[in-house]
């Protein structure tokens, strides 16, 4: 893989990260649902500081090159086009915000920085640039 492709994974990589960290506080500050009906405050935040972590050490994979680090950053990525699009859907189908499906605002980057950082991995993952070995002669 390319200098310039890496530089393009980690930049919508680090873009994603960012807008995973503004959805846990915009869903805290929009008190989402599960915080009160569910978890409570601080087990909220500490399985979203778990579901933070995560995709930090699948970040970190990837900078040290590990084939296993595409496909769980592939994972990572779609989860988190499906969870900006979801608190979305779910706040326009309902009409509550607060209270009810707060992050859709966040959600919006999930999906912007989501989409191509899949395609780039997928397009770009070790499956797929398998260079064979041919010997001439």
């Amino acid at each position: 893989m390319g200098v310039t492709i890496k530089n393009k994974i980690i930049l919508f990589y680090l873009f994603l990260i960012t807008f995973h960290v503004a959805h846990i506080l915009e869903e805290t500050w929009g008190r989402f649902w599960m915080i009160d009906e569910i978890y409570g405050l601080s087990l909220f935040l500490f399985i979203n500081w778990i579901l933070f972590c995560v995709p930090l050490f699948f970040f970190y994979l990837f900078i040290l090159e590990r084939k296993i680090a595409y496909y769980f950053s592939i994972a990572y990525a779609m989860f988190m086009i499906l969870n900006g699009m979801g608190h979305n859907i779910a706040t326009i189908a309902t009409g509550k915000y607060f209270g009810g499906y707060a992050g859709g605002f966040s959600g919006l980057g999930l999906v912007i920085f989501g989409i191509p950082l899949s395609f780039l991995l997928l397009k770009n993952s070790p499956k797929r640039n398998r260079q064979t070995d041919v010997r001439i002669g």
